[in-house]
């Protein structure tokens, strides 16, 4: 038996929501789409829609990332130029600067990391042809 749903999305909750709400702004270059005061804020950028919320106080632990180590959460982007999306992304997180470039498989790419520690996977697929 399947579930009848009607929409899926990925939701982040945030340890330290403005700030992952601002990285995430400056990264899709637009305001959230939705906005309820300091608790949620949605993107619905092309092909995505990314919710990110303060989880409640009773609940913090469940959502905190270890120190030290990234999220559970990767968010997958896929981009024309993987070197300028590094360089941008370089800007958006200093504090911890993105990975090397790395030949895969399927493409080039390289991980970044929000400023709760969530990765970013950043990959250029080659042409088909």
């Amino acid at each position: 038996m399947a579930i009848a749903y009607n929409e899926a999305f990925i939701a982040i909750g945030a340890s330290d929501f403005p700030a992952v709400v601002d990285f995430y702004r400056r990264l899709f270059g637009r305001e959230p789409d939705e906005r309820i005061r300091d608790v949620y804020a949605a993107f619905r950028p092309p092909g995505l829609h990314l919710g990110i919320f303060a989880p409640k106080e009773a609940n913090r632990s469940e959502f905190a990332n270890p120190p030290g180590a990234g999220g559970g959460l990767s968010l997958v982007l896929g981009v024309a130029d993987v070197d300028r999306a590094r360089q941008e992304l370089a800007s958006l997180n200093p504090s911890r600067p993105p990975g090397p470039i790395e030949s895969t498989r399927h493409g080039r790419e390289f991980y970044a990391y929000d400023p709760d520690g969530n990765r970013l996977i950043v990959v250029e697929r080659p042409p088909v042809a």
